[in-house]
């Protein structure tokens, strides 16, 4: 999210008691708003496109299918879209479903209300959300890496990337580096397009798997 305000919230939870307990932690949040919710994939995707929040909190499981194909529809919608994944289950399938579908990022069911609005906020500046531990697993057993890569970055590309791997959201990055909003925006383009990337998090997962950077929890 650019600008002041609060960061609004879609959620889309199929259980409706956890749904009312996730809107009253969230809207206790002095800058977080949930503005609708949703119990289905296809009422997200409708709910989305109506309201346009700035996070959709996107359960896995829904009664009728995958969150992650919900993801791929509001990303058809809004290529900008940001979408959160709320999944219990640490499964590199899912990440890798999640990747393909566009998620901007992870949140993991056993994570804290406080580590879940950090994720909002941090999604909502621009930052690739994941749980380092699960991505080094996901990246680990990729053994065949793509020749050529990665090799067309920039110095300067590949300071954004690194910090990218680090959860640094865009404005994080233009302190850092000591570079404007708009100019990490075009690196960030640069990067996407040189990695064959549609986000940040599948470009940080590209650039774990050639080699470019290092998910490994430290």
């Amino acid at each position: 999210m650019e600008g002041g305000g609060s960061v609004t919230v879609l959620l889309v939870e199929d259980h409706e008691m956890v749904a009312a307990s996730l809107t009253a932690a969230l809207n206790d949040e002095h800058d977080l708003e949930v503005v609708g919710w949703a119990s289905t994939m296809a009422d997200g995707v409708g709910k989305y496109e109506e309201l346009r929040p700035d996070v959709v909190l996107m359960d896995f499981r829904l009664p009728d299918g995958e969150g992650t194909v919900a993801t791929a529809q509001i990303r058809a919608i809004d290529s900008e879209a940001c979408v959160l994944l709320v999944t219990g289950a640490s499964d590199e399938g899912i990440v890798a479903s999640a990747l393909e579908a566009g998620c901007s990022g992870f949140v993991g069911k056993d994570r804290g209300l406080d580590e879940l609005a950090q994720a909002i906020r941090a999604a909502a500046r621009g930052a690739a959300v994941f749980p380092a531990d699960l991505l080094a697993a996901a990246t680990a057993r990729v053994t065949q890496r793509r020749r050529g890569v990665g090799e067309e970055l920039t110095d300067r590309e590949r300071e954004v990337l690194a910090l990218l791997a680090e959860g640094r959201s865009t404005d994080e990055i233009g302190r850092d580096l000591f570079l404007s909003h708009h100019t990490v925006r075009n690196h960030v383009r640069n990067l996407l397009t040189k990695l064959h990337a549609h986000t940040k998090l599948e470009a940080v997962v590209i650039a774990a798997r050639e080699g470019l950077v290092d998910l490994r929890p430290r």
